[in-house]
């Protein structure tokens, strides 16, 4: 049987504006290398520079580029047409131009070092600030672009760019991408950069930290990194020690990683505490399926299934770890729960045939059996994804067996919240393929509420 898992969803770290800095118009410190020296070609580049900036015409940037290169080829050692070439790249927006001017900038001229920096840091903003509306449109291709551009010009210097990516990667299923982001991101606020920054700025990199480590540690979960995974769940929980999902977590990734005994110590602790709410509930019994606990894994769906009886994952779980532990006559009735509740899905049937033949009625378990064959149509490989802001989205499978292909399938997903209440619903039209084949769907919902389990309702065909 197939093991159903729940993850809590990714945290996504709110992009917040941030105030540009002055930048200066000049060279200064030590006279060491080559000095900055300005001439005929340095005057008309800073002029369409001001002019580009102040009237808002990109043109006077390609004015500025080659009077700048102008500079450049009559004096290859002059800093200061490079570093103009430089600003009037980032203007156009090709930051890879800009990187290896200002690099080359520097290597003329080690005292720029501060201008350039304020001038990548300016552009850092600039990008980070335009991510902002796309990442909140639902465009996160578009975000990703512009946080990626802001990481080109001034790499490694702030976390709060590779948080976003992070997100938007993990967003778009590009795990390993964000679990390097996030990884970037933790080194920058736990490294010596802090020590140098401001106050305040420090201190909402730490507030964000561990929203941080718990990601990545998600995302290390999820692609079987599970050593990775316990040391930053360790590393989280040094600062949140009483944070139940993540200990939840890290006993998971220990059972899988071929420390049974460890996990198993956590899931004894987290179940002896009070106040446990659904989330964790459904948390720990993930944890305790994942481990081959089934009797306690059917304990914790238990007080989901209670709380919410018309969430399909806490009742398919609940039935599905009695299955695994052969609990036969407490299977007959959540089994029958099962298939009234997921009753487009022909594994409801066979759990509850199974229970039927282990306590002696063969009979009815052949018509159970039966009616799931005669099922005309199978709701499969339904998966759950909350989002930490409230809503979420569910992806299913349609496989025809005797519909008529081109026709719909009208399905309602409910969703449901933490406390088991239906707090709302969305109808899909599904096109009906060909027998045999499988045609996926997903419903998104739009809410402030958290959401913890749904159920399909079929419209039509009934």
């Amino acid at each position: 049987m197939k093991k159903v898992r729940f993850g809590l969803p990714l945290v996504a770290v709110a992009a917040v504006a941030l105030a540009a800095c002055a930048s200066g118009s000049g060279g200064g410190g030590e006279e060491e290398g080559n000095p900055p020296r300005d001439n005929s070609h340095t005057r008309s580049a800073e002029l369409f520079l001001t002019q580009a900036q102040t009237l808002g015409d990109p043109a006077r940037y390609n004015d500025a580029i080659d009077a700048a290169n102008n500079s450049i080829l009559e004096e290859p050692t002059n800093p200061r047409g490079y570093f103009q070439a430089g600003r009037a790249q980032l203007g156009l927006e090709d930051y890879v131009a800009a990187d290896t001017l200002f690099d080359k900038t520097l290597e003329l001229y080690p005292p720029y070092a501060e201008e350039v920096r304020m001038e990548r840091e300016n552009a850092w903003i600039g990008m980070f600030n335009r991510s902002i509306d796309p990442m909140n449109a639902g465009n996160p291709e578009e975000g990703i672009r512009l946080l990626e551009l802001a990481e080109v010009i001034f790499p490694d210097q702030r976390p709060e760019a590779l948080i976003n990516l992070g997100v938007g990667y993990s967003n778009m299923g590009r795990n390993e991408e964000a679990i390097v982001a996030f990884g970037e991101a933790l080194e920058i606020i736990r490294g010596p950069r802090s020590e140098s920054m401001d106050s305040a700025m420090v201190a909402g990199w730490v507030e964000q930290e561990s929203s941080v480590a718990f990601n990545r540690a998600q995302l290390l979960s999820q692609t079987e990194r599970y050593d990775e995974a316990a040391a930053e769940y360790e590393t989280y929980l040094a600062s949140n020690p009483g944070d139940i999902s993540a200990l939840s977590n890290l006993a998971a990734v220990m059972s899988s990683s071929g420390r049974p005994d460890s996990a198993q110590a956590i899931y004894d602790h987290l179940l002896d505490q009070e106040g446990l709410e659904p989330r964790d509930f459904f948390n720990i019994g993930v944890g305790l399926y994942s481990a081959d606990v089934f009797d306690r894994a059917a304990d914790a769906f238990r007080q989901v299934a209670e709380v919410g009886p018309e969430n399909r994952d806490a009742v398919y779980n609940y039935a599905q770890s009695l299955y695994e532990d052969e609990q036969w006559e407490t299977l007959l009735d959540v089994g029958r729960d099962l298939v009234e509740l997921d009753g487009y899905n022909s594994n409801s049937y066979a759990i509850l045939a199974r229970a039927l033949i282990n306590t002696g009625d063969e009979q009815e378990a052949v018509r159970v059996l039966q009616a799931g064959e005669d099922l005309a149509f199978n709701l499969e490989n339904s998966v759950l994804q909350p989002r930490s802001a409230g809503g979420g989205s569910v992806t299913a499978e349609l496989i025809n067996k005797t519909l008529e292909a081109g026709s719909e399938v009208n399905v309602r997903v409910h969703f449901i919240s933490d406390d088991g209440v239906a707090i709302s619903f969305v109808d899909v039209r599904v096109d009906v393929p060909e027998p045999d084949v499988v045609q996926s769907f997903r419903a998104d919902l739009t809410s402030d509420e958290d959401i913890l389990g749904f159920y399909f309702e079929v419209i039509n065909p009934s």
